[in-house]
């Protein structure tokens, strides 16, 4: 008898509405709307200080990790920092859960979607072609409380050895059917450190154009220090040979870099993480969020240095924005002139968090992210603001059985991958909706405009800024008192769309919290045509305080398979559910239209 987490349950007792929007254009922000607006060097920018240290590792000879190993970590590292202190946090968080002080949105009355055209049954969303477990928490935390929160981060390669899933604090490599074919490793030693050295937030990306894969995260002493640690395969075998990186936050030094972010173009791989202080008074408080850009040119030949730029400081409506993420331009047949960033209101605005409801998205553009270095002009950083039809705020925190609102569901910031296909940014946030919480996700068309005049020469058309940039869909996926949470939307090189997400409820037999997914046509009304499938429901309460703040999803058939013939368009996903002991574990999986007859 196969065990529940074997084959995909049909969500149920849930309501999935979807709002298909017209295009309409939102016109450049103003300085006083949102600021800086096509404006060159936003807050502070400048070269790196200091070289970034440099190690050659071979993923296959480091020891697998060790009980002893995972007992030695900081365990619930700082928490989820949010810019507000732990009491007011949970006060914005009563208040999300009862609804108190925020306006009401109109009832929904729930309607099950059917089937363009037919009055039938519903569709079904195609089933994974692949489902397995991933990482565990006795795998990267071991089996000691209090448990480390599961970030999930997934790349999915081209050779025999390609997928890579990273998690709080470990690396394991697969094969296309899911049979660990290395692993788990920790982070620490991959990066060169101490057993008991606290590393977190790690992201993975795959560069299709280049066959490498990117990998990130950070590590600091908790007290003084923290720094980034970045990784690129020298081949597309991820068990091979690493390039890796270590340097301090360049902008502030006694700063926690928290929640890191990931993103790549053909040019450069950018990370992002939000700052906070790590001494004086205030510690914990919210400083400004710093990007980093770095060019694959030196990246891949192991050569970095300090050649690369970072900037902090960026601003919208005259305040500090936060976890702003840099988009992963995936596809080798995409080139845009500028990489581009998306980032929610959320620390600063709507009564902090958006406990009283924020709208709108920033989005933003980096050109020329490398010419300083051949003595050429800075980079280009410009934003504008896109706004969409429907406002966000505060989640509660989600409920299991037994336990209401028991699961950390952070705020609104866009925790999830931004994805670039085709012109088109793909990004989603978690939501309140009266005391549960829904999912928002996004199609954000960015438009590049006028050149900065000081790019001139050899720079000149290098330059261009974001002019507009409007949101072409915005889908909700409301399951009506159930929560959704922490959505991951990831596009195939058709369009289609697949969106992960986690799931919990209070009172249904499969309500623990899971992973589901829903996949969307290219050529349809907006978001995906049923309720979507849960693939891994939890089978316990969950026993810890903190869940992970991200799912993963990434491409795959992207390339050619032997014969010659396209390979099948479609995305993987990895995500965390409760396993029956009460600790977490993962699902990866991935899922494609295959044939016509799909809705």
């Amino acid at each position: 008898m196969s065990e529940p987490w074997d084959y995909p349950y049909k969500l149920f007792r849930r309501t999935l509405t979807f709002a298909a929007l017209t295009l309409v254009a939102v016109a450049s922000a103003s300085a006083a709307e949102v600021s800086p607006v096509n404006s060159v060097d936003p807050g502070h920018g400048a070269p790196a200080a200091a070289a970034a240290a440099t190690r050659k590792v071979v993923l296959s000879a480091l020891p697998n990790a060790t009980e002893a190993e995972l007992f030695l970590r900081p365990r619930g590292v700082l928490g989820p920092l949010t810019g507000a202190s732990a009491a007011e946090y949970a006060r914005r968080k009563a208040i999300a859960a009862s609804r108190v002080g925020r306006p009401l949105e109109a009832p929904r009355t729930p309607t099950p979607p059917t089937k363009v055209g037919s009055g039938g049954p519903q569709p079904l969303t195609p089933s994974p072609k692949v489902s397995f477990a991933g990482n565990g928490q006795a795998d990267c935390a071991g089996a000691t409380p209090p448990k480390t929160p599961s970030d999930q981060a997934l790349a999915i390669g081209d050779a025999a050895s390609p997928v890579v899933q990273v998690n709080n604090d470990c690396l394991s490599v697969w094969s296309p059917t899911g049979t660990r074919l290395l692993g788990p490793k920790t982070l620490q030693s991959f990066a060169g450190l101490a057993a008991n050295e606290a590393v977190f937030d790690p992201r993975v990306l795959y560069d299709w154009y280049n066959h490498r894969f990117i990998l990130a995260f950070g590590d600091s002493d908790l007290v003084g220090a923290s720094y980034y640690d970045i990784a690129v395969s020298a081949t597309d075998d991820p068990t091979g040979s690493w390039y890796v990186y270590r340097f301090a936050t360049p902008s502030r030094g006694s700063a926690y870099n928290d929640f890191i972010r990931l993103g790549q173009d053909r040019q450069g791989v950018y990370l992002a993480s939000n700052l906070f202080n790590l001494s004086g008074g205030a510690v914990g408080a919210f400083l400004y969020e710093e990007w980093v850009f770095l060019p694959k040119s030196a990246l891949y030949a192991g050569t970095l240095g300090s050649n690369y730029w970072h900037q902090s400081g960026m601003q919208a409506y005259g305040l500090y924005t936060d976890s702003t993420q840099p988009a992963n331009v995936w596809s080798p047949y995409d080139n845009p002139r500028a990489e581009f960033l998306v980032g929610s209101f959320n620390m600063n605005y709507g009564g902090g968090n958006c406990v009283n409801n924020c709208s709108g998205l920033v989005v933003w553009a980096i050109a020329n992210p490398f010419g300083w270095i051949n003595g050429g002009p800075s980079p280009e950083v410009s934003s504008v603001c896109c706004a969409g039809t429907s406002s966000y705020s505060l989640p509660p925190n989600a409920s299991q059985p037994g336990a209401p609102n028991s699961i950390e569901t952070l705020d609104v910031r866009i925790t999830g991958q931004v994805t670039y296909k085709s012109g088109v940014l793909h990004a989603a946030l978690t939501t309140g909706d009266t005391t549960w919480s829904d999912v928002l996700i996004y199609r954000i068309l960015p438009s590049l405009t006028n050149e900065d005049t000081r790019c001139s020469g050899q720079y000149q058309f290098l330059c261009p800024q974001i002019g507009n940039a409007w949101t072409i869909e915005e889908a909700r996926a409301n399951y009506n008192g159930n929560f959704a949470f922490y959505p991951t939307p990831q596009p195939d090189l058709e369009g289609n769309v697949l969106t992960v997400f986690n799931f919990s409820g209070p009172s249904c037999a499969i309500c623990y919290p899971g992973v589901g997914f829903g996949l969307s046509r290219a050529a349809s009304n907006g978001g995906w045509a049923d309720y979507g499938l849960l693939v891994a429901p939890g089978q316990a309460p969950y026993k810890s305080v903190y869940w992970g703040r991200y799912t993963a999803a990434a491409p795959l058939g992207v390339g050619f398979v032997s014969n010659g013939a396209v390979a099948v368009p479609g995305a993987g996903f990895a995500g965390s559910y409760v396993a029956a002991n009460g600790n977490w574990a993962t699902q990866i999986g991935d899922a494609a239209y295959t044939a016509q007859s799909q809705p």
